[in-house]
């Protein structure tokens, strides 16, 4: 046969004698519980009764209870249920392979229009520098002539004063064939 505690305990300023198998420590954080619930619903309505304290406050504590109990049968189906842990995985691994296949894809895109990009890029970039070319060939030729106009127009200047030169010497010798 075990041995008995019997501890006191204060609940709600009245003096209760607790018996039990149970260690007085775990009575005593018992009673407290129960002292502390009863003051939060006494402090929550004052004008209730402590007999009307003590059932809302027993309604309340195995409301508690019961949805603790509850929890503890669904962890104990989950513990004892190889099947459900098996879902439960098949499921989240459904669900990471669903996004890396979309992030794949995503991937797969984004490398694609990246390569239209460089793609369009070096065409642009080959036009650009046969434009270059073509400029700097262009700008070659206009430098090639103007640099042949510029030897025209002084051989022009040249011929010009030559032809005044002579123009003047015809004229002086035409002058001198009326004087005689």
């Amino acid at each position: 046969m075990s041995t008995k505690n019997k501890v006191t305990v204060k609940i709600m300023d009245r003096d209760y004698t607790l018996v039990s198998e149970d260690a007085r420590e775990h009575m005593q954080r018992v009673a407290n519980f129960v002292d502390d619930k009863m003051r939060e619903m006494y402090n929550s309505n004052k004008k209730l009764s402590t007999s009307m304290v003590g059932v809302l406050t027993a309604l309340n504590i195995a409301d508690e209870l019961h949805k603790v109990l509850i929890e503890k049968e669904e962890l104990e189906l989950r513990i004892n249920s190889p099947q459900y842990e098996l879902k439960s995985a098949r499921d989240e691994l459904e669900s990471v392979v669903t996004e890396y296949e979309r992030r794949s894809q995503a991937y797969e895109k984004m490398i694609q229009e990246f390569s239209r990009l460089i793609d369009s890029s070096n065409i642009y970039e080959t036009g650009v520098a046969q434009l270059r070319k073509r400029m700097d060939k262009l700008d070659h030729e206009l430098r090639t002539k103007e640099e042949n106009l510029k030897k025209s127009r002084n051989e022009v200047l040249e011929l010009e004063k030559e032809f005044s030169q002579k123009d003047n010497s015809q004229r002086v010798i035409n002058f001198d064939d009326e004087t005689t």
